[in-house]
C-alpha cells in the first residue's frame, strides 16, 4: 500500500495496512514486539517491523542485505541465524560435505538476482555463508 510508516509516529494497524498480517510476532524484554513480513519463498525481501511496548512503530528494516549477513557468526544455530535473516527460500543437504545449506534469495545493490546460503555443519552450527547467482533461464519466446 502507499501508507508511509514514521517511526515514533506510526501506530500497528499503519504497519498491517502497508504490509498485511505478519507471519511472526516475538515479543522481546522490554515488551516492544517484533513483527516479520517475509517475501519468501518468492520475494528477495524480508521485511522486519519493531513496535515500542506502547504500539507505537521503532523502526522498519529489511533483513536480506549485508549488515545482517556480516551478523552471522560461526557457532549460531540455525535457529538464530533464521531469526537474523527470516523465511529462508530452500534447505539443502549435502552428505559428502556433511553441510546442511540454507537460503535465501535476495537482490544484490539493488538489481542482480542472487541466494545468499548459510552453511551448517552436521551439528547444526553455522560455519560460513557464501552467494551464488541465481539462474534464471532465457524465455525462448522473448527473441525476435
Amino acid at each position: 500500500g502507499c501508507v508511509s510508516l514514521i517511526p515514533g509516529a506510526s501506530r500497528e494497524s499503519d504497519v498491517i495496512a502497508k504490509f498485511g498480517q505478519p507471519e511472526n510476532q516475538r515479543r522481546l524484554p522490554d515488551g516492544s514486539r517484533t513483527l516479520d513480513f517475509p517475501g519468501a519463498p518468492m520475494g528477495y525481501e524480508n521485511w522486519r517491523v519493531t513496535l515500542a511496548a506502547e504500539g507505537v512503530l521503532r523502526s522498519v528494516e529489511q533483513l536480506l542485505n549485508e549488515p545482517h549477513f556480516s551478523a552471522l557468526k560461526p557457532g549460531m544455530s540455525i535457529d538464530e541465524v533464521k531469526r537474523t535473516l527470516g523465511r529462508h527460500v530452500e534447505t539443502s543437504d549435502f552428505p559428502a560435505l556433511a553441510e546442511h545449506v540454507i537460503s535465501w534469495r535476495y537482490m544484490d545493490f539493488g538489481a542482480k538476482q542472487m541466494f545468499f546460503n548459510a552453511h551448517f555443519d552436521s551439528a547444526g552450527r553455522f560455519k560460513y555463508s557464501s552467494k551464488t547467482p541465481e539462474f534464471i533461464p532465457e524465455n525462448e519466446y522473448d527473441s525476435p
